[in-house]
């Protein structure tokens, strides 16, 4: 019998729900400690926040190769380097 793989896991646990109920939980989350600021540009940190966790993710899963990172995100590469910039994440 084999080990089993840190991503074997993962795997199984995402499959046992889908990403709408996994986002829709974290988010509840995040929105309770933020539901005290009135003006607080919610839509766009959120959507910054998940699309820089995104290409992070996907990065690191490519061992930051961006030409297939960008394919597997269904961008073109220049904006994924564009991304990298904004977000100034490390590759």
């Amino acid at each position: 019998m084999s080990p089993i793989d840190k991503k074997e896991l993962l795997i199984e646990a995402l499959n046992s729900c889908s990403i709408n109920d996994f986002l829709e939980e974290k988010l509840k989350r995040y929105l309770k400690k933020l539901a005290k600021l009135e003006r607080s540009n919610l839509y766009d940190a959120v959507l910054s926040e998940v699309e820089k966790s995104l290409i992070s993710i996907v990065l690191k899963e490519t061992e930051g190769n961006q030409l297939r990172a960008a394919k597997a995100l269904g961008i073109n590469r220049n904006t994924l380097r564009s991304k990298i910039k904004e977000y100034k994440i490390r590759i």
